[in-house]
């Protein structure tokens, strides 16, 4: 199996701490595939987000369907394939859509108004298109 890997980001609310990095990685047929471990252990330091590629053989995966880091770094269980360096990379430029959906039902609310909500995404120091923005994510 082939998959692109990713870092993946969480805005977390205000006051609470900054979420952990985590990584997945995306096959083809758009299955996100989550690590158990650390994955830039196996991923190396040409590691590139949504450009490195890892090839895995069945044993790289655990019973519950990740990818099992210390599995997959034995021989032959993966293959990382890092960008080519000075590759040209795909526009950032251009109209972008976000999509937020605030679900209310009979027995639940969120906490947050929808004013709120639309300032955390959208407008407040630490919100998804400065995160976005930003090549460091930090």
């Amino acid at each position: 199996m082939q998959c692109t890997v990713s870092e993946v980001h969480g805005i977390p609310p205000p006051g609470s701490p900054q979420v952990p990095e985590q990584y997945a990685c995306t096959t083809d047929e758009s299955d996100a595939l989550f690590f158990d471990g650390y994955a830039p252990a196996l991923l190396g330091a040409g590691f590139v987000t949504g450009e490195t590629t890892l090839a895995l053989a069945p044993q790289a995966m655990s019973s519950d369907g990740h990818i099992c880091v210390q599995q997959a770094m034995v021989p032959g269980a993966a293959a990382v394939s890092n960008p080519i360096a000075g590759r040209r990379k795909l526009t950032t430029t251009g109209n972008k859509s976000v999509l937020v959906i605030r679900v209310v039902s009979n027995d639940y609310a969120p906490s947050q108004s929808e004013a709120q909500m639309s300032d955390d995404v959208f407008v407040d120091e630490n919100n998804l298109v400065s995160v976005h923005r930003n090549p460091n994510h930090d």
